[in-house]
């Protein structure tokens, strides 16, 4: 036979962790390969193949009728016209050797046949003993159990010197979590962990294909696979093979551990590699073919009733919290208060999920449910979760993934937490505290750099003694069904507060449209009647006292409109014209000395000062920031009201006498509904909307407003740009 082997780029610090290992281009010498096209072509064949077969063969042509064993030239017809991808197994004799023939279709339609020679199988079972180790496995009911028994079995089945139940964690690293050893000397390894670069991600999506790999010796010498002559071939596919030879890279690793011969099945649950059954050997040792499917056909087994007892237990935990969330959001339903609703028996949300504390902020308060609030500034915990952008936001390492957190949420390292009243601001926090673990690594975990005759490229480390690290800062880490809980909890209570914010806005509308029609049209009428009454002598006093009152009623309703219009993101409706300032300020300056008579007021107005702006809405701001000096400003004291034109914009200041404003009441100044405005004596019907409205005046025109204390005085600063070039409003 006489063809190119295939091309294969040495493996490299470039591509060590991408290596093409369904594609190496050889096969371990423990037979031959064959690779038909579907026209019975031979388009593939090992480099050992005519000798073992006893005939030459010709790539890129059909077989002549002696070229193979009258039992496979039988069968290969049918098996090229088959759409089946696996074919029956069987055994023939080559010469004075037995092969196992196993044959099977791979992803480019090709039907690769497989000699394998049988060995000498002294030690190993009987498959049919395997097939019976089954039914002791069967008859665990845990997960613990399960692994002992089945390594057990497997160890007696196979004789390999080790056999170890090999766990997946989620990071993809992986723990030894049951073994059993034929020889007594060796170290026990039960709780080794080994990294996830020891098993990279391209082998472990192979060992999900192919459940079953051996390598009876280590120390093989590779055998080529050659494809027929002419333009280079395309890697032949040799992701289900049994004969597929191994990276060089896991045959150094495997040198290092000093291991000889291997076996691995795999443990599926869900189409996810959970773990392993790793074989290992000092010694040269393969396993019959019959002897490797019976194996096989336990792990099977042994992933059905691992996917059975952690489906069960899935199960059992959904049903738990299912129950719990429906409580809770029927407590919440039923009460005003959700800090009250979530309180006072066991069913509280620190039950949902693992946790060393959980915390519920609902409207500016907080509930710990369990163990120590975080020492830290919730508000500024709650800014840098908002900034997520997550549905749930969890971490088991607050010191790396949240770094500027991890002073706040002492002294707790893993954080879970959602968002479920946007508007009353309510969180929902689980926190855990650090979980100190000391993890023994077989071995170092990481590779090491080498240079040899393929120039430089990572190896696996040479020593695999325990290695223990001491890992700090972590908790244990969130798992899907406990973040599936969180998230149906979250869910829930979200549902209802969009319910009752709904409600509540429709009330809203309703009481708005009373404000604005049912109330201002009497409202009017009552302050024409006032009028008229004033003019009279006995109803003078009486008349003004009904006109005043009207009034303060009739900007009530405005402010609360407006704030209507605001939250709505409807806007103010501001319409630019040209507006001459000084004169306005003198204006509302002389109306408020005659309501007030005894007010004291001291002007400093530059005259002539003009500007483009909404009149009507400037004075608004004018005489919302006069009321709040005169309600909040010293008694007998002045109020000082200058304006001036500073560059191309004009400077607006109103400052009255008093002491400075409290830091925590700056720093809501200009909200509405503020707890200071709400029942202040010298404003009992305030609803502390002026400043709000004034501050959302002023930018709307782009402008800016700022408060300062100094000097005995408190000091609102408007600044407003003239836009006198600005077209008019029509």
């Amino acid at each position: 036979m006489n063809a190119p082997p295939q091309s294969h780029p040495p493996v490299t610090l470039a591509n060590c962790d991408s290596e093409p290992i369904h594609v190496p281009g050889a096969i371990q010498p423990l037979g031959a390969l064959l690779a038909f096209d579907g026209d019975g072509v031979l388009r593939y064949a090992s480099e050992n193949a005519p000798q073992i077969l006893g005939v030459p063969l010709a790539l890129g042509r059909r077989c002549a009728p002696g070229a193979l064993p009258p039992e496979l030239a039988h069968l290969l017809p049918g098996w090229l016209a088959s759409a089946e991808p696996v074919f029956d197994p069987l055994a023939i004799t080559l010469g004075t050797h037995i092969y196992d023939v196993i044959a099977h279709r791979n992803a480019d339609a090709l039907t690769l046949i497989e000699f394998e020679r049988r060995n000498d199988a002294g030690g190993i079972a009987d498959p049919a003993r395997i097939y019976r180790g089954i039914e002791r496995i069967r008859s665990q009911r845990d997960i613990a159990g399960l692994l002992d028994h089945t390594v057990q079995e497997v160890q007696r089945a196979t004789g390999f010197d080790r056999v170890m139940a090999y766990r997946f964690h989620p990071d993809d690293s992986g723990e030894i979590v049951a073994e059993r050893r034929g020889d007594a000397t060796l170290e026990d390894w039960i709780g080794r962990r080994y990294p996830a670069g020891d098993i990279p991600a391209q082998a472990r999506r192979l060992y999900t294909v192919n459940t079953l790999r051996q390598i009876a010796d280590g120390l093989y010498q590779p055998v080529r696979v050659l494809g027929e002559d002419g333009p280079a071939p395309a890697p032949l596919d040799l992701s289900f093979s049994v004969l597929r030879s191994v990276s060089p890279v896991h045959l150094e690793y495997m040198a290092n551990m000093g291991v000889r011969a291997s076996m691995s099945l795999s443990l599926i649950l869900g189409g996810r590699l959970w773990g392993m059954i790793a074989c290992h050997h000092h010694a040269p040792r393969q396993i019959p073919y019959p002897a490797r499917l019976a194996c096989e056909a336990l792990a099977q087994v042994l992933s059905a009733a691992l996917a059975n007892i952690e489906g069960r237990e899935r199960a059992e935990q959904a049903r738990h919290s299912a129950a719990l969330v429906s409580r809770l959001a029927e407590r919440v339903s039923k009460s005003e208060n959700v800090h009250q609703a979530l309180s006072g028996t066991p069913d509280t949300p620190a039950a949902l999920v693992p946790n060393d504390a959980a915390l519920c902020l609902w409207g500016n308060s907080v509930t710990v449910f369990g163990g120590i609030a975080p020492r830290g500034e919730l508000a500024g915990i709650l800014c840098a979760l908002d900034q997520s952008g997550q549905r749930l936001v969890h971490t088991d390492n607050i010191a790396r993934d949240y770094p500027g957190l991890q002073t706040d949420l002492v002294p707790y390292a893993g954080l879970l937490a959602c968002k479920f009243d946007p508007m009353n601001n309510g969180w929902l926090i689980w926190l855990r505290r650090e979980q100190i673990e000391t993890l023994v690594w077989g071995g170092k975990p990481e590779k090491q750099y080498a240079v040899g005759t393929l120039g430089p490229r990572l190896t696996p480390r040479g020593s695999f003694e325990a290695w223990r690290e001491v890992v700090r800062d972590t908790s244990a880490p969130w798992l899907a069904p406990e973040l599936e809980s969180v998230d149906h909890l979250r869910d829930e209570l979200s549902h209802i507060a969009t319910s009752r914010a709904a409600d509540v806005d429709r009330a809203r509308t309703a009481l708005l449209a009373m404000l604005g029609h049912d109330l201002r049209d009497p409202l009017q009428s009552i302050s024409m009647a006032a009028t008229l009454l004033s003019k009279t002598d006995s109803g003078a006093r009486m008349g003004e006292r009904i006109r005043y009152s009207s009034g303060r009623m009739q900007r009530l309703i405005s402010q609360v409109l407006d704030l209507s219009r605001l939250q709505g993101g409807m806007g103010l409706g501001i319409e630019k014209r040209e507006c001459h300032l000084s004169e306005l300020l003198n204006g509302l300056i002389d109306e408020k000395r005659q309501a007030y008579p005894g007010l004291l007021i001291e002007p400093d107005i530059t005259p002539g000062l003009r500007l483009m702006a909404d009149t009507d809405r400037i004075a608004q701001v004018i005489t919302n920031l006069m009321s709040n000096a005169r309600q909040h400003g010293a008694p007998r004291m002045p109020i000082r009201v200058a304006a001036r034109l500073v560059d191309d914009a004009i400077e607006l200041v109103v400052a009255n006498h008093g002491a400075p404003i409290p830091d925590d009441v700056m720093a809501h100044l200009f909200s509405p509904f503020k707890p200071e405005s709400l029942g202040q004596s010298r404003n009992r019907t305030g609803l502390g909307l002026g400043l709000y409205i004034a501050e959302q005046v002023v930018r709307d025109h782009d402008g800016e407003i700022a408060v300062a204390c100094r000097d005995g005085l408190v000091i609102f600063t408007v600044t407003l740009p003239r836009d006198m070039d600005a077209p008019q409003a029509p």
